[in-house]
């Protein structure tokens, strides 16, 4: 699944949903901070 083009909401709702596989919901989170240490909102 690729995350770069979600939107910080949507990479929220993935992580916390326990629908989607763990790999999938640790990749969403990893994402978000990535682009919170850039500076990205």
């Amino acid at each position: 699944m690729d995350f770069s083009n979600k939107t910080n909401k949507e990479l929220y709702e993935i992580a916390k949903n326990e629908k989607y596989r763990m790999k999938d919901r640790y990749a969403a989170a990893r994402e978000l901070q990535k682009r919170r240490e850039k500076g990205d909102k």
